[in-house]
């Protein structure tokens, strides 16, 4: 029965025979030929090193006793080269004594066998050591590719981190020169407004209609400009180091100052604004300043894009251990395609009432998400175009877990689109 022979990475096994007598040659490719063994063969130590050098075999038969150079030296020089040191070697002699063997295996021979060699123990030995080879093999090639990938790993540790680094410093950089450029402005803007008023007001003289309306178009671009302004300037608080100081927040008293803001407004774009308390006992865990903030965005949002003669709802209502204030409008609406667009910076829906001439900056409801998430709630958004929309401020209830001023704005909103935004 013919065992196949082993797997050499994509060929057969290649087995050099190196004896100075051609019939030893012979009769060993005769044993070991039904295994389909590919036999390269060598007459000398020399002739054996060179075929070596061109074309390393899987394993050689080494005789030991040759003119010029014997089987000793040859395995030894094998043994020595780095690139032919992992080909076994098993050598053949006449000779059966213990110190032949020792010179053998101290000259690198993996295995030993006494001529007349026998045919079965020659097959086995060479087929135990291919496969060992083989197996050695693999486990070399899956070390090296261990160690390239560790390798790649920490280059790619190391770029990542300079990376970081870099856009640390970039973020913070952006950051002072958003917080510098906006006071910068604001300064000139709010003068700007003060005169404009000081002006319509007629305290520097009279003014024409045609004056009027031309004061009124400055005062309408400034303000523009302010709440710019104002928007980058909490965008660049929200990435500072400010802590959120989360406390148990009474609902009701906070929906009444914001009614009191608002109400004119509402009044003036001839639209009916109602807020309905929630229960008096309700507590939320919320940051005071920014709670208020996130109410007056979605009210005023909701009054600019409801028409006159609408409504916008406010209501609250509190269980499963949240806080829901919705705001209700029968406003515009928006397209289904464009409620996650609607948080996004930057953006600006397509939703223009005809008698609209508010514009914004596509900030307010991006940075209203962004304080909800940061106080572990959020704020989702329920429209149908035409019929109005729904905005919803999840928030916890108050308790001892959820009041943690620890937590910073700056943490919360690393991944923040906002961020994104800014820093492209």
């Amino acid at each position: 029965m013919t065992i196949p022979t082993p797997d050499i990475g994509e060929h057969r096994a290649r087995i050099l025979i190196v004896d100075d007598e051609a019939k030893n040659r012979k009769l060993l490719e005769v044993m070991l030929a039904p295994d389909g063994f590919v036999f390269l063969t060598a007459a000398s130590g020399e002739e054996a090193l060179a075929i070596v050098a061109v074309q390393s075999p899987d394993l050689i038969l080494l005789d030991v006793m040759m003119p010029d150079m014997d089987g000793y030296e040859v395995a030894a020089r094998i043994k020595a080269n780095i690139g032919t040191k992992s080909i076994p070697i098993i050598m053949l002699t006449a000779l059966d004594d213990r110190n032949a063997r020792m010179l053998g295996l101290n000259a690198g021979a993996e295995d030993f066998l006494t001529k007349p060699v026998d045919r079965a123990e020659l097959c086995v030995r060479v087929r135990n050591l291919l496969r060992l080879k083989t197996y050695s093999d693999k486990l070399n090639a899956a070390l090296e590719a261990i160690e390239s990938s560790h390798e790649q790993l920490a280059a790619a540790l190391v770029e990542a981190g300079e990376a970081r680094r870099m856009a640390e410093h970039a973020n913070n950089a952006k950051t002072q020169f958003l917080r510098a450029m906006s006071h910068e402005l604001r300064t000139p803007l709010n003068a700007i407004s003060g005169y404009t008023e000081i002006l319509e007001m007629g305290i520097r003289g009279a003014v024409s209609p045609d004056q009027m309306k031309d004061l009124g178009r400055i005062k309408r671009a400034s303000s523009y400009l302010l709440r710019l302004i104002n928007d980058i300037l909490t965008i660049a608080r929200l990435e500072g180091a400010r802590p959120l100081n989360l406390i148990a927040l009474p609902v009701n008293p906070v929906l009444a100052e914001v009614d009191s803001l608002c109400a004119l407004q509402a009044k003036a774009r001839g639209l009916t604004l109602s807020i309905t308390p929630g229960n008096e006992k309700t507590l939320v865990a919320a940051d005071a300043e920014r709670f208020q903030q996130i109410l007056l965005n979605l009210i005023t949002n909701a009054i600019k894009f409801t028409g006159k003669g609408g409504s916008v709802e406010v209501s609250c209502d509190g269980y499963d251990d949240v806080v829901r204030i919705r705001v209700k409008d029968t406003g515009v609406g928006v397209r289904a395609l464009d409620i996650d667009r609607v948080f996004e910076p930057f953006v600006q829906i397509d939703r223009h009432l005809t008698t609209d001439t508010q514009q914004g900056v596509g900030l307010g409801l991006s940075i209203s998400r962004e304080l909800a998430r940061a106080m572990h709630g959020d704020l989702t958004l329920k429209s149908t175009e035409g019929i109005g929309s729904t905005f919803t401020l999840t928030l916890p209830i108050a308790s001892e877990t959820s009041l943690t001023p620890s937590i910073t704005a700056s943490t919360l909103a690393v991944d923040s689109p906002l961020r994104a935004a800014l820093a492209s």
